[in-house]
């Protein structure tokens, strides 16, 4: 598994071009990735000799598939910019199943600020590395997701905390917004705001170059129907509101897109906090 890490440190810098719109979810694909620690799953940085999983979050525009992967953990060189190992491989996963994940214990002697996961993931199909191209594929000729993931450790004492989105309360052009619901939507609607109100205790505070900062909140939408006006949505760190909407505006299918028995949409939200903390929700309309 070593020998393979360049390759797909090779494959992850790759770029694929597609004409779909970022945000739109018209195939099976990846969205991010969540570490939990197993023993503490609201922390986001495993310290030395902790073991933690890393979760991919997946979307697909029907049923999910069952997804097969190939990943592997190393201690990182840095913990920004191109995710190259300095280290061998010390977690690995070559796995199918509902979610691509990788359990790891990280080395109790770890000096390493962060480590890196590299990988790649089929929807169908296995994972193929090509040694000549460098480029990662499903032996079935479906299309391979490349990902990579900085995952920071935590040391002398300092930690990060996933943001509660799937807590949150999420708001439809100021309604409540809540799982399970379906509100109806008329083909064609413009401009819906839909998004999440976070309060400020979601954002943790942290030190940097010795003056204390909160954190910022990025939030990414993705639909499998309509148009997302926008790939993000921010709450900024200086915002000191007790309570911050963050959202976006979809535009709903046409009516020469919706079937005679409307049409069940879905959408996919992350949110990062820009220190490794992720968290996930969804919710649906159904537009007639």
């Amino acid at each position: 598994m070593t020998k393979l890490v360049p390759l797909l440190l090779l494959a992850a810098t790759a770029c694929t071009s597609s004409l779909d719109p970022a945000t739109l979810i018209a195939r099976d694909r990846v969205l991010g990735a969540k570490v939990t620690v197993d023993t503490d799953p609201s922390r986001a940085w495993p310290a030395p000799g902790e073991a933690a999983t890393i979760t991919w979050l997946t979307a697909s525009p029907g049923d999910a598939p069952d997804f097969s992967w190939t990943l592997a953990a190393c201690p990182a060189a840095t913990t920004t910019g191109l995710p190259i190992c300095d280290g061998d491989v010390f977690a690995h996963s070559q796995a199918n199943g509902p979610v691509p994940a990788l359990a790891m214990t990280v080395p109790a002697d770890m000096e390493a600020r962060s480590i890196v996961v590299l990988g790649a993931i089929c929807a169908s199909g296995s994972p193929v590395i090509d040694p000549q191209t460098f480029e990662a594929s499903c032996d079935d000729g479906s299309h391979a997701d490349l990902v990579s993931q900085h995952v920071f450790l935590a040391h002398d004492g300092a930690t990060n905390h996933h943001p509660d989105l799937a807590g949150a309360p999420f708001v439809l052009d100021g309604a409540a917004w809540e799982a399970g619901d379906c509100p109806e939507i008329a083909a064609g609607t413009e401009d819906i705001v839909l998004g999440a109100e976070l309060a400020a205790a979601a954002r943790e505070t942290f030190t940097f170059e010795g003056a204390p900062w909160r954190e910022e909140l990025q939030l990414s939408p993705f639909a499998n129907a309509g148009e997302l006006d926008q790939r993000y949505a921010y709450i900024e760190a200086d915002d000191e509101r007790p309570s911050s909407l963050v959202a976006v505006e979809w535009t709903a299918p046409g009516a020469d897109e919706v079937p005679a028995e409307g049409l069940r949409v879905t959408f996919h939200f992350v949110i990062r906090d820009m220190r490794g903390g992720v968290d996930a929700a969804t919710r649906t309309l159904c537009v007639r």
